[in-house]
């Protein structure tokens, strides 16, 4: 768009007023880069991504967590350079990255059935995950940049070395202030440092009875700060430590640029979503602000705008105005007093135009529609210009030429006063003319301003003009700043005169001297206007009588609805005593029966609770001894078993961890019968071993119970889980329950299914995996795998 217009237009102020709903200085810098664009298809989805914004604004409890968001881009550019960056510097960029964190979780985790957050969520997705590079910044440094004692164990050591030296420093001052044979050359009984260094203040004049270095001295000339010769080796250490110190802070800052140099364009792109999402739900609540709606966009040239508000006018002070252009005219020519609003309407539709072909929404009710254009061009206001020495009209006159040159297909055209500053004929004959040029190009809307009266006559003359005139109230002699669509205005010249007090013989002369035409003309509109008036008077008449029926309606159906709840209460009543009868007939006999019932359920339920009992023993043990002959077929072992077994050794089963009693041997003794619980088994000696008391008392029972809940697992867990058709809040409890029974099953890599789609289970599968303690790593699938709708994890 002409920069003039933007100009003249105030486009400005709106994106002054739109910046101050930002977080952030990088949705500032997308605010301050705002223009309008004639491409249709973006324009579309720009709109409907502030009305999603604006939905989630207005349904959800919880403000999306834009805060913490900084402009790193300079700091990023550093480190791109192998610059290290400062601890201040990290620090923004881990606020930033949880920032993204956070509000991709938020976005994800919306409830959105209806599908009316997508175009908002969809830059959710596109948000990274840099938890692992948040932690290393997080666990190195403090909120204020600094590095902490626990980034590196070198680090800890140095710094307490530091604290050793600088307390055994100040010990020996101290002592050097509190003895006598100092005391009348100390100036202040304190320890103070001076180029890093721990000195004590002296005299001036005593600056020789104190061996040691002087450092400093005191603006006054009274004082000189001495390092005394006793603590010079020691501040030689510490100063040694201090050097350590930054080395090593300075390694750390280093290795922690390093990893963000790794992750760099990532943390460039997520920067760009999380901006475009801040500047998207600031759109949203300047939306709020101005009571704004989404326009319905055409590309017909086509603008019907209702109950419009200009946007930088007071909600309080502004008077709404409905305005159509284009379809069955293209040209609108608005007159009316001057002060009465002409001007205002014209600005109202050009600034519509531009914040709707910027993506904001715009002040009218919803419905309102607006045609893209690909330019628009206006002349507005006094543009006097001084420095070309040019008058008003000149001026004028210069603008519009420059404009009918360049004016084309599919472009709106605003005129302010067309051909003012000039004889008022002439003036009326350019104007027509003008209009009449613009009107003979295709595709081209104009809206002119104008108080010549010969251009009411010319727009009722012309097919494809029409009149629109401002309100002007000769009672109170005060504009409404109403627009009337259809209607030219009055000069009503004759009767304000007449309400000041002008001399009624002075009129009527004034009144002869006008041309019979425009005597007609004014009749004409005075007949409208009195039609006008009167259809709104019966309209009005109309409009009360029908808020009298409605009222009547509703008072009839509110007693209606009284006598319908009377009956419903009186049949209520009549079926409760009805009720309570035979409920007090029946209350004795259900007594008996239930107490009977009662007692024999209670019998019922014993014997169903021994029968269960019973039978569960019996499975157990059918189950055990199952899987103790199992594992006893399937151990091998090669070595021979212990030597000089008797009966009644404790030995166990090699592996298996089953121990027993030996109660019978073979008389070769290479077989034995052992009492394992309940069970008696036959065992080969060779699977033996012996077992002492003191070791039996050191086993522990949960290596039996693990090894036993993960072999029931395995039997029953598969290493494939397939989420396709859950929602996000199913699919996690889902997810978070099979990678707990996974691994109990000792299943080492499983497969978990969540499709492609638009990326939603698959970041809440991945974000997951990613706080999950027996994951090992995950990836998406090879091609042979599933592609990028099944996700691999290895336990």
């Amino acid at each position: 768009m002409e920069q003039h217009v933007l100009e003249i237009l105030e486009y400005n102020k709106i994106k002054e007023r739109l910046a101050k709903h930002t977080s952030s200085k990088l949705a500032r810098k997308l605010v301050n880069n705002l223009k309008p664009v004639n491409d249709f298809d973006f324009i579309q989805k720009r709109q409907l991504e502030v009305t999603s914004a604006k939905k989630i604004l207005n349904r959800e409890e919880k403000y999306p967590p834009l805060g913490g968001m900084k402009d790193v881009r300079d700091a990023l550019k550093r480190a791109s350079k192998e610059i290290t960056l400062s601890g201040e510097e990290l620090v923004e960029i881990a606020n930033t990255l949880s920032t993204s964190r956070g509000l991709k979780k938020y976005l994800l985790n919306l409830e959105d059935e209806e599908d009316e957050y997508k175009s908002v969520v969809k830059y959710g997705v596109q948000l990274d995950n840099f938890k692992s590079l948040e932690r290393s910044i997080n666990n190195a440094l403090d909120n204020q940049g600094n590095v902490l004692d626990s980034a590196s164990t070198k680090l800890r050591n140095i710094r307490r070395s530091i604290t050793d030296y600088s307390q055994r420093i100040k010990n020996e001052l101290n002592s050097i202030l509190s003895s006598k044979k100092y005391q009348n050359y100390i100036q202040d009984s304190l320890v103070t440092i001076r180029d890093k260094r721990y000195v004590i203040p002296i005299k001036s004049q005593f600056q020789d009875k104190v061996s040691g270095i002087v450092h400093d001295q005191s603006a006054s000339k009274q004082t000189v700060f001495i390092e005394p010769m006793a603590v010079v080796k020691l501040n030689n250490k510490l100063r040694s430590f201090m050097a350590e110190e930054e080395e090593e802070i300075y390694r750390i800052l280093t290795e922690l640029t390093y990893e963000v140099r790794e992750e760099l364009d990532r943390i460039k792109e997520t920067l760009k979503v999380l901006a475009w999402l801040d500047f998207t739900f600031a759109k949203a609540e300047y939306s709020f602000k101005i009571e704004g709606a989404e326009p319905v966009l055409n590309q017909e040239e086509y603008i019907s705008l209702e109950k419009a508000r200009h946007p930088l006018i007071p909600a309080d002070e502004v008077v709404p105005i409905d305005i159509k252009l284009g379809g069955e005219f293209d040209t609108l020519v608005i007159t009316g007093p001057n002060t009465g609003g002409k001007t205002v309407t014209l600005k109202t539709v050009g600034l519509l135009t531009l914040m709707a072909q910027s993506g904001l929404h715009i002040p009218a009710l919803s419905g309102s529609k607006i045609a893209v254009f690909d330019e628009i061009y206006g002349d507005i206001g006094d543009e006097q210009s001084i420095e070309q020495n040019l008058s008003t009209f000149s001026s004028h006159m210069t603008r519009i030429i420059d404009i009918l040159e360049i004016a084309k297909e599919n472009t709106l055209v605003l005129l302010d006063e067309i051909g003012a500053g000039t004889d008022p004929t002439e003036g009326a004959a350019l104007a027509m003319a003008i209009l009449e040029e613009l009107y003979s190009r295709d595709q081209i809307n104009t809206i002119a301003t104008t108080h010549y009266s010969q251009l009411k006559t010319f727009a009722y003359q012309q097919e494809g003009i029409e009149n629109a005139s401002v309100e002007f109230d000769v009672e109170t002699l005060q504009p409404t700043y109403r627009l009337q669509m259809g209607m030219p205005g009055r000069s009503n010249a004759f009767e304000i005169a007449s309400r000041l007090g002008l001399q009624e013989e002075v009129i009527e002369k004034a009144r002869a001297k006008l041309s019979e035409e425009d005597i007609e003309v004014d009749k004409i509109i005075q007949n409208i206007e009195e039609s006008k008036q009167s259809i709104s008077k019966d309209e009005e008449a109309a409009k009360a009588e029908r808020k009298k029926a409605e009222a009547l309606k509703e008072e009839y159906e509110a007693k209606l609805a009284k006598v319908e709840k009377l009956e419903q209460k009186i049949k209520k009543e009549a079926y409760a005593e009805a009720e309570e009868i035979i409920a007090g007939a029946k209350k004795k006999v259900d007594k008996v029966v239930t107490k009977m019932k009662e007692q024999a359920e209670v019998n019922r339920q014993e014997v169903d609770r021994a029968k269960s009992k019973i039978d569960e023993y019996r499975h157990n043990l059918s189950n055990e001894r199952i899987d103790l002959e199992e594992d006893i077929k399937q151990q091998e072992l090669q070595q021979q078993g212990p030597a000089n077994l008797e009966v009644g050794d404790k030995v166990q089963l090699k592996k298996l961890n089953k121990e027993g009693e030996i109660i019978e041997l073979s008389d070769d003794k290479e077989e034995a019968v052992i009492q394992t619980g309940v069970m008696k088994v036959n065992v080969d000696i060779s699977r033996l071993e012996r077992i002492d008391d003191s070791d039996q008392q050191q086993k522990v029972s949960n290596n039996t119970n693990i090894g036993s809940l993960k072999g029931k697992k395995s039997r029953h867990i598969s290493p494939k889980l397939d989420l396709r058709g859950l929602r996000a809040v199913e699919a996690k409890e889902k997810v978070d329950k099979y990678l707990d029974d996974a691994y109990l099953a000792g299943i080492s890599k499983a497969e978990v299914v969540h499709g492609k789609g638009t990326g939603v289970l698959r970041n809440v599968v991945h974000e997951l995996l990613e706080d999950h303690s027996q994951v090992d790593e995950y990836r998406l699938g090879d091609k042979d795998e599933g592609g990028s709708g099944v996700t691999i994890v290895k336990f």
